[in-house]
């Protein structure tokens, strides 16, 4: 049996009927070495297009021509004469093709090859390259995609969420992130780190069909704005205030009293991670160092002792103990009369009920750490973004996990990277 080579390309495209490969050849490409592969497109005439639901007739065609995936090393393009069909309603439309999305110059496959790439690692720039095209080509393929995959894909309900900020460059380019704690997604993202950012990423999480009264948690650090901003527009939710945050704020109030220390001591000057690493993590000398050092500097030594006791009452206190526990805790605390441990122990008091709530709840914004490392890694890879909608796309795209919006490659898988 002889396969013409038309047949062969028509099996590749997955094209079925009304569609069929009229001719493919080669053509001289731009640089005179390496050819183009040109694939020719027609339908069969009287063919009905579908448009809205009804079936129609081309009355007239467009010329058009979209990008494919490379041949080997050959450049692939496809032509085809596009029907335009007259509505019911008098309207001129356009069918849609089955290689490509309406308005797209690059086939499906192109564009799902090409975000394959950067789902796995690629920056925008590396992708282009080997794609052949410009890396902002890349850029503008995925935002597409990330628009049509937030307009359909709807969210579950969301119950529990962490809040976060983080950087797109350098300077005081903040957005703020909502993450699905259940999921480990990003459900919500706003423009800046305050209240209104905050009501930009829930209306956006809402915007996808996720109701922020179902919210019944926030895990969060304690910036002032935020805390407003839960407050008033999550009133029923339960503020969780990250233990890691809370731990990280006493190693600060440490690392002071060392600092205020070591003005009048040496023997304290280039031990700051000496004091701020875990008792547990310690080797036999740094601990004798530590012990040494507490005794001839009682009052470093007394706030390092705090330090190790407050990170044993989250790791093992029993919820209904707990707020007994730390109040203990406080009191000694405040007994040191050391000004950077009573100023901790007072932002202690302010957000009582929102640290106690750890102990029943026990969520962490460890999630949205994660999130924020792998944002900052989206951010290296493409040396920064001048255009935050495409940054927030990026972000969407790589932690969202959003479904494949094009039910042309559902079927064969090809976005499950």
């Amino acid at each position: 049996m002889n396969i013409r080579d038309e047949d062969i390309f028509a099996v590749a495209l997955r094209l079925s009927k009304p569609w069929f490969i009229e001719q493919v050849n080669f053509e001289q490409s731009e640089d005179g070495y390496v050819p183009r592969l040109r694939i020719k497109i027609n339908f069969t005439r009287g063919a009905k297009f579908i448009v809205d639901g009804e079936a129609y007739t081309a009355y007239d065609t467009v010329q058009r021509s979209w990008r494919h995936m490379n041949f080997f090393q050959h450049e692939c393009y496809i032509d085809a004469r596009v029907p335009r069909v007259k509505t019911n309603g008098g309207n001129t439309l356009i069918p849609d093709v089955p290689w490509a999305r309406p308005g797209s110059s690059f086939t499906l496959l192109f564009e799902a090859f090409a975000m394959s790439l950067v789902k796995n690692s690629m920056s925008l720039q590396e992708a282009g390259r080997t794609m052949k095209v410009d890396g902002r080509v890349i850029g503008r393929i995925i935002r597409s995609y990330v628009e049509i995959a937030l307009c359909e894909d709807e969210l579950n309900e969301v119950e529990s969420i962490t809040v976060d900020e983080t950087s797109v460059k350098k300077g005081h380019n903040y957005v703020t992130i909502l993450t699905n704690i259940k999921e480990r997604k990003v459900v919500g993202v706003g423009v800046g780190r305050d209240a209104s950012a905050f009501k930009q990423a829930l209306t956006e999480m809402e915007s996808r069909k996720a109701s922020k009264e179902a919210i019944k948690h926030v895990a969060m650090d304690m910036p002032p704005s935020y805390i407003a901003a839960t407050a008033d527009l999550l009133p029923q939710a339960q503020r969780v205030y990250d233990r890691f945050h809370l731990e990280q704020m006493l190693s600060k109030a440490v690392d002071s009293v060392r600092k205020r220390e070591a003005v009048a001591a040496k023997e304290l000057k280039k031990t700051k991670y000496l004091w701020l690493r875990n008792a547990s993590n310690l080797n036999e000398r740094q601990s004798e160092k530590i012990t040494y050092l507490a005794e001839i500097f009682p009052n470093i030594g007394k706030a390092y002792r705090l330090k190790e006791s407050f990170k044993e009452i989250f790791n093992n206190a029993a919820p209904h103990q707990a707020a007994d526990t730390l109040s203990e805790w406080l009191e000694d605390a405040e007994q040191t009369n050391l000004p950077e441990i009573i100023n901790f122990c007072q932002s202690v008091r302010k957000h009582w009920n929102g640290i106690i709530s750890f102990f029943n709840l026990r969520l962490t914004s460890a999630i949205a750490e994660r999130i924020n490392l792998k944002i900052q890694e989206i951010k290296r890879s493409a040396k920064g973004y001048k255009n935050m909608k495409n940054f927030i796309a990026m972000i969407y795209f790589h932690l969202g996990k959003i479904s494949n919006p094009y039910p042309q490659l559902k079927a064969k898988n090809l976005f499950s990277y």
